[in-house]
């Protein structure tokens, strides 16, 4: 039996690039009618098969599936370029795809990438997922890190924001800088862990601080317009001393609504995250910084460690975050 004839003998063949002759087999990229004529008569004289199944293995080893929750968030945005980045300069290319945030959805998208056979997997769980999800990715048996959310039972690296850390910083700076005495936090699902650990931070800096602050605990979507909606309910009674918001869309809402209100100022408002935008809203959002892009790097760089066969750098990595101090909780009077 002859030697098997490859693309590179069709390629010198045609006297065309073996990138050329793989544009012309797959129907892919840009090539003149003449040249494409060539490369299929070359074809047809040499014999050359195209084998697919390998084809279809190469694509496997080279593509990384990526899991989110809601895509037109601008948290998830600044992972999603943190992951991707990381990803294609290393040659691989991601499959992105959105759950909405709904269990049902995430367990069709599971499947559907593990038919597509990719390599690895990073995700951000959606809200309420359990050992369903575990059992799922244990079964599957592909290397996967968990990004911003952790699964409880999970064995897989997580790489996220000490939430419990941020939301002490938040609620901390509040009391003893601005010696608020009443304050709400604002959004975010009932059930979501992040929002549990925030929660318990926030508690943590008022039993630690010795002074009598309560605290209105007020479940909402993660969105401006959900953001704007508590905004106009907080002004319909007594306004808390300050506020600290589970994202940095809602605390934009809220500071919308109280200025439609006639009350922009009259409370102090903290976001989370630290998203491009924060900056740059009116009045400048304080925020607590989780850079996002870089937990999104830190995540790829541990799946990549993974499926080159060596150990993680990161097994579990839990950022500090930080708080970036703005406009938004400045010296203006409190509401009482």
């Amino acid at each position: 039996m002859g030697r098997r004839v490859t693309l590179i003998d069709v390629a010198r063949h045609a006297g065309v690039s073996r990138t050329t002759a793989s544009y012309v087999i797959t129907g892919t990229g840009r090539v003149s009618t003449a040249t494409r004529e060539r490369v299929l008569a070359s074809i047809e004289t040499l014999g050359y098969v195209y084998n697919e199944g390998a084809a279809s293995l190469r694509r496997k080893g080279r593509t990384v599936g990526v899991i989110v929750p809601n895509i037109d968030r601008p948290f998830f945005g600044e992972v999603l370029i943190g992951v991707e980045s990381t990803f294609t300069d290393s040659g691989y290319m991601s499959l992105m795809v959105s759950t909405r945030d709904q269990l049902d959805q995430q367990a069709r998208l599971l499947r559907m990438l593990r038919e597509h056979q990719v390599a690895a997997l990073a995700i951000i769980p959606a809200t309420g997922s359990g050992e369903d999800l575990v059992d799922a990715i244990h079964s599957w048996e592909v290397p996967t890190v968990f990004l911003s959310r952790y699964v409880a039972g999970a064995t897989e690296p997580y790489v996220g924001s000490d939430e419990v850390r941020g939301g002490f910083l938040a609620a901390d700076h509040l009391i003893r800088a601005h010696e608020c005495r009443s304050i709400a936090y604002i959004g975010g699902p009932t059930f979501g862990v992040a929002r549990i650990d925030r929660l318990d931070g926030v508690r943590r800096a008022i039993a630690e601080s010795g002074a009598d602050v309560t605290l209105t605990d007020v479940t909402t979507e993660s969105t401006v317009a959900a953001g704007m909606r508590a905004g106009h309910e907080l002004a319909a009674g007594e306004l808390p001393d300050g506020v600290v918001c589970h994202n940095d869309s809602i605390a934009m809402g809220v500071a919308r609504a109280l200025y439609d209100e006639g009350l922009a100022g009259r409370t102090r408002i903290i976001g989370y995250d630290d998203v491009a935008a924060a900056q740059a809203s009116v009045p400048s959002l304080t925020s607590v910084a989780t850079n996002g892009r870089l937990l999104g790097e830190t995540a790829a760089q541990a799946l990549l460690a993974v499926i080159s066969g060596r150990e993680p750098t990161v097994r579990s990595n839990l950022a500090e975050p930080k708080l970036i101090v703005r406009e938004s909780c400045g010296d203006h009077p409190r509401v009482h």
